[in-house]
């Protein structure tokens, strides 16, 4: 069975191995797949985004992510079961839901609440360790979710880390989600947020960032424009981007994470 993982915890100290230690303790067959662990501390809305972008591209399994400024407070523990047949688990603060809506949608949720399948003394702390790896390790040697504690409902459920755009007649509202590391701006919006607006491919639309207003080429890739010139494109994971061909669209534009974004038809 495969786990994947995924964390901000570095690669400087002992907790990933820590952690892939417990695992293969429970699971000895279990197959761990790391996503990623240099999520910046804290970045539920880049943790939410890398683990949704990524998962779409791993095998049906078991997925543990954490990322969880809440940890040791009153936030529930997860089991989320989505349609493709992958359990994800992790902290309930929103950091799963984007990428269960990426595997088909939330089948069922439980709140891990068993002590029996934690490990003793449960650390305030670490509960990566003594809580969700445990857990994690134990649905790869095929427990049934409902082992771990009684079902929620989605209602219940922390909402994603970032809304869903407003789309009106000719106009759209999003927000930025992510600045990779070309300085790329990641927006909340998608293709069929476009198609609503009647925007395709080769189309310029009226967009607005922050403090600049300009119109831009939807564009399929950043080389259809000059180098150093801006475009709008959606990116591997599916996301709307604004890009500056070989140079920075944060920088140009001077705009971060939470912006809102406006496209104009």
């Amino acid at each position: 069975m495969i786990i994947t993982f995924l964390s901000d915890f570095g690669l400087e100290d002992e907790w990933i191995a820590v952690c892939k230690g417990v695992i293969k303790g429970i699971a000895p067959a279990a197959e761990v797949i790391d996503i990623s662990h240099q999520i910046e501390s804290f970045n539920l809305k880049k943790g939410a985004l890398v683990l949704a972008t990524a998962l779409p591209y791993m095998p049906q399994g078991i997925h543990l992510a954490v990322v969880d400024p809440g940890v040791g407070t009153k936030r529930k523990g997860l089991i989320i079961q989505v349609e493709r047949g992958d359990y994800l688990v992790g902290p309930d603060n929103g950091l799963l839901i984007p990428a269960a809506g990426r595997l088909g949608g939330i089948q069922k949720a439980f709140h891990i609440t068993e002590k029996k399948y934690m490990l003793k003394p449960v650390s305030l702390t670490f509960q990566a360790r003594d809580i969700f790896a445990p857990v994690a390790a134990y649905l790869a040697r095929g427990l049934e979710p409902q082992k771990f504690g009684p079902e929620i409902a989605e209602k219940d459920l922390t909402l994603s880390p970032w809304n869903e755009p407003e789309v009106f007649t000719q106009k759209i509202v999003g927000e930025v989600i992510d600045i990779d590391k070309f300085g790329t701006v990641r927006s909340n919006i998608s293709p069929d947020h476009l198609k609503r607006v009647n925007i395709s491919l080769g189309d310029s639309a009226k967009l607005i960032l922050k403090n600049s207003e300009l119109s831009l080429l939807f564009l399929e890739t950043f080389g259809r424009v000059k180098p150093g010139e801006p475009l709008f494109l959606r990116d591997s994971s599916g996301y709307l981007c604004v890009a500056v061909n070989q140079g920075s669209a944060e920088e140009e534009f001077d705009i971060g994470v939470g912006d809102r974004l406006t496209i104009l038809k």
